[in-house]
């Protein structure tokens, strides 16, 4: 394969880094970037033309002034012989002078003919003497005229001056081309890399669009935006994980929770049908499927609450809640229950304690943590009920409380412990206190009270 297509393969086989923002980006800059540089440049053009004019206007004047002085003093006959004797030596080669009388006729002189005009002129070569400069130069001097119509001009061969102006010109060209298909050079490697970047990225999302909710998105460790970026979809990616198991587990776990109640609804309902030949018989067959299904409604009204808390449509609803009150209302509901269940409920209130909330949600929240210690705590247990500020709420018991390892999953609908699943319940009760704990910014840490659990929650004072 020759050079050229291999060159045009490589091309086309790149030709999405030209589609890239990355690149469009880096053309906008080298635009921009030759822009400025054109810019730059012509000013210093114009600055060292004109620099490198001075000089030669310093030149010229320097022999100009030296003309008249001697003019005014010695007189005209006296300078057309120095003039004359200048033009003979070899060192004057690219100077440049000519001096006519009143009626514009050449005295002296090695240029053909100059404007009898006052002042700085620009003469073409073709004016000048063919033994002295070349084909094409251009001659820049000045001009005077003296009283009696004596005139004077006095110029510099500006081939030097127009050559290092062409030499600017090529440098500067070559420099902004040179800079502007480096900035390319640059745009593309950095398209190449934010593609790549991208790729990983695509790859990734379509692994796990595919199944496979384990993999993720590479990091360079750079902290750059793409790193940025890629550390928060990894985030979504290993939420999206957690909510799609705890999906599983949910379903799993109502298929196992409810199918038991059921099938045991379903077993008196066909007992009943078969068996049920008193009217007094039907009528407690009747009573225990409706004390069945109210604890099957019980539980999908917990589901519902749950996700209504989780969309956080309550927090619209937020004002300041007197937590001690609060605690002191559960206080007094639930020590009559706790002592028929041979347990001792206490409370530490702190008065006066404040925070930004929704009082029925954080009392549903008290009511779950205090009756949860009560079903789950064997007789003699004590409970403690505690508020304390800023604004912190805790309940512990001297129960047999929760290994380590099962503390995040108890708050997981429908978890429940081996040793819990005998009593009544539908495992809702934490994971209702969750949410709310979630609406309100905060989460329940569940925590060893030695013995026992301690649950608590630390919200926002007001």
């Amino acid at each position: 394969m020759s050079p050229n297509a291999v060159w045009v393969t490589a091309l086309w086989r790149n030709s999405r880094l030209f589609k890239t923002a990355s690149f469009r980006l880096a053309v906008l800059c080298a635009a921009l970037f030759s822009i400025i540089l054109a810019a730059l440049l012509f000013f210093n053009y114009f600055a060292t033309s004109q620099a490198l004019e001075d000089q030669m206007r310093a030149r010229v004047k320097d022999d100009f002034t030296t003309f008249s002085e001697e003019v005014d003093s010695e007189g005209s006959d006296a300078v057309i012989k120095e003039i004359t004797e200048r033009i003979a030596k070899p060192v004057t080669f690219g100077s440049y002078f000519y001096v006519a009388d009143e009626s514009g006729s050449r005295i002296v002189g090695n240029i053909d003919q100059v404007p009898i005009v006052p002042g700085w002129q620009k003469l073409s070569a073709v004016n000048a003497n063919k033994s002295n400069t070349e084909r094409g130069h251009e001659v820049w001097g000045q001009g005077k005229i003296f009283p009696g119509g004596f005139f004077i001009f006095v110029g510099q061969d500006a081939h030097h001056v127009l050559a290092e102006q062409r030499g600017l010109v090529q440098s500067y060209l070559w420099s902004g081309i040179l800079a502007g298909l480096m900035s390319l050079l640059a745009g593309l490697v950095l398209s190449r890399s934010f593609l790549r970047r991208i790729d990983d990225i695509n790859k990734t999302s379509l692994a796990i669009m595919q199944g496979n909710l384990k993999e993720r998105v590479p990091i360079r460790s750079s902290s750059d935006e793409i790193d940025k970026l890629s550390a928060n979809l990894n985030q979504l990616f290993d939420s999206n994980q957690a909510l799609l198991e705890s999906l599983k587990q949910v379903s799993t776990n109502i298929a196992h929770d409810l199918r038991t109640p059921l099938t045991r609804l379903r077993h008196r309902l066909e007992e009943a049908k078969v068996k049920g030949k008193t009217v007094k018989a039907l009528r407690g067959e009747i009573d225990s499927s409706i004390t069945e299904s109210d604890q099957l409604l019980a539980t999908f009204a917990a589901l519902l609450r749950i996700a209504q808390i989780e969309s956080g449509s309550r927090k619209k609803a937020f004002a300041r809640v007197n937590l001690s009150e609060l605690g002191e209302r559960v206080f007094g509901i639930f020590q009559a229950v706790a002592e028929d269940e041979g347990k001792k409920l206490q409370a530490d209130v702190t008065p006066d304690v404040y925070c930004d909330g929704d009082g029925e949600l954080l009392l549903q929240a008290l009511v779950n943590l205090v009756e949860n210690a009560i079903r789950h705590t064997p007789n003699g247990s004590t409970i403690a009920l505690r508020i304390k500020a800023p604004a912190i709420i805790e309940v512990a018991d001297s129960g047999p409380g929760i290994p380590t390892e099962q503390r995040d999953k108890v708050l997981e609908r429908f978890h429940r412990l081996d040793h819990s699943r005998s009593t009544p319940g539908n495992g809702l009760g934490l994971a209702l206190v969750s949410a709310i704990a979630s609406l309100h910014d905060t989460k329940v840490e569940l925590t060893d009270n030695g013995p026992g659990l301690r649950a608590s929650l630390a919200l926002q004072p007001a």
